[in-house]
């Protein structure tokens, strides 16, 4: 999968009539993530695993889809003090960067950050139709599929039409009355619709609800 390359736009906002007192801290506006040509080792990304812990990465790829609705993303170009880390952080919805290619963000109370990505995951939650796999032991590309969807959170079924005559007939049925080829493996039923070899954006499309 292409390697995203990343850099952080955070906007500030604010306009005051008289000099701020040396106390007063900028109220933060929208935060914003673009994707860029340029490196962005200054970056990192912490987001709620299947256990419910905290995990990182350094890229969105390295992060399973079904977390990717709400992660926190840090900019280590900046010291703590100058991104406020003791009492704000920036949280993003790294799920659809939208037309544009920038994902939207909000700056958040640090306390309240676990919170939030578990409450921003849930809102986003969409349930998965039921996937089944028809492979064969000997498919490299039914093992790439496998771990494609594991690493992904994908939830599927797999059965072994060499293995399992049962599951060889469902799949003939299947594909007939789809009128899909499958002279090879692998090939998808997701949610009911037939899918003839791997190709990771149609899975994940068709198994996200697209």
């Amino acid at each position: 999968m292409k390697r995203l390359l990343l850099c952080m736009l955070v906007g500030l906002v604010g306009c005051q009539a008289e000099k701020p007192s040396p106390k007063a801290q900028p109220t933060p506006g929208p935060a914003t993530l673009s994707v860029v040509s340029g490196p962005a080792e200054h970056l990192l990304f912490r987001y709620r695993d299947a256990e419910g812990g905290f995990a990182s990465a350094t890229t969105i790829d390295e992060i399973p889809a079904a977390a990717r609705a709400a992660v926190q993303v840090v900019d280590l170009s900046k010291s703590p003090a100058e991104r406020r880390a003791n009492a704000q952080v920036q949280v993003f919805d790294l799920s659809d960067s939208g037309a544009n290619g920038i994902f939207a963000g909000r700056f958040v109370p640090r306390a309240e950050l676990e919170s939030v990505l578990a409450a921003t995951a849930a809102e986003k939650k969409v349930a998965q139709p039921k996937v089944t796999m028809y492979s064969a032991a000997w498919c490299g590309v039914c093992k790439k599929a496998r771990s494609f969807m594991t690493r992904e959170g994908i939830a599927f079924v797999e059965k072994d039409i060499e293995k399992d005559k049962s599951a060889a007939r469902e799949l003939r049925n299947k594909a007939k009355q789809a009128g899909v080829s499958a002279n090879g493996v692998p090939v998808f039923d997701i949610g009911g619709r037939i899918f003839s070899g791997f190709d990771p954006n149609t899975i994940t499309k068709a198994a996200r609800g697209g």
